[in-house]
């Protein structure tokens, strides 16, 4: 039987790049047969956005709750086999879930596959720079070029839903704690949009907090 995927994408007033997000799950060579939007309190019409694409996506709507418990209203919606992140002001390349999906059935003992991101600014064309191979491209795993089998959360557990904790790095921290194997296509499967409102450039501090938390937690352990 040929393995089901399902998308998450955690959303909070995304009105300007969801659409853009969703187009490129359907735009896939290896069609997700699941695409799930968390509307996470917004203000703006994300709500709106998804439910322009009727049918092709699971639409789940919550009170502002903050990045963890979207994620994980995500997967108790979520029904595939694999779990595919994608944040919302994103886009994955077309072949993305293709390259990804063949990783796993290549080396069965990997239970987490990345790529590969090539940064641009909002207003920019990725798909220009990516075939002119102009773009800056970086090589470290973000969340939203990750797929992962759904058993690792049965290991992993889900995502913290402390509002002071980066619910992502504590979730990769705990994998990795736990030896998850985690490897790399070698092409670049997400289009990362920089922009004024990005949540890495406006917690830029919070996140070298939570990272010196992780080493500290490990240091004690």
């Amino acid at each position: 039987m040929k393995e089901t995927i399902s998308v998450v994408i955690p959303a909070y007033n995304a009105e300007p790049f969801l659409a853009e997000a969703i187009e490129s799950c359907l735009a896939q060579t290896r069609q997700p047969n699941q695409i799930i939007v968390i509307d996470d309190g917004s203000t703006d019409r994300t709500a709106e956005v998804a439910r322009g694409f009727s049918d092709d996506v699971t639409l789940v709507c919550l009170e502002r709750c903050g990045a963890g418990v979207a994620r994980n209203a995500g997967l108790a919606a979520a029904t595939g086999d694999y779990i595919a992140m994608l944040d919302a002001d994103d886009r994955m390349t077309p072949d993305r879930l293709q390259l990804q999906i063949d990783l796993f059935d290549a080396r069965p003992e990997i239970d987490i596959a990345y790529g590969h991101q090539l940064i641009f600014q909002d207003g920019e064309d990725p798909v220009e720079q990516h075939q002119q191979g102009t773009g800056r491209v970086l090589t470290p795993c973000v969340t939203g070029t990750v797929t992962c089998r759904r058993s690792v959360f049965d290991d992993v557990g889900p995502f913290s839903e402390d509002p002071e904790t980066i619910e992502v790095l504590d979730w990769f921290a705990r994998a990795e704690d736990k030896g998850i194997l985690s490897v790399s296509v070698e092409q670049i499967v997400l289009y990362r949009r920089q922009h004024a409102s990005n949540w890495s450039t406006l917690n830029r501090l919070k996140y070298v907090h939570m990272l010196k938390t992780v080493l500290d937690r490990r240091r004690a352990q």
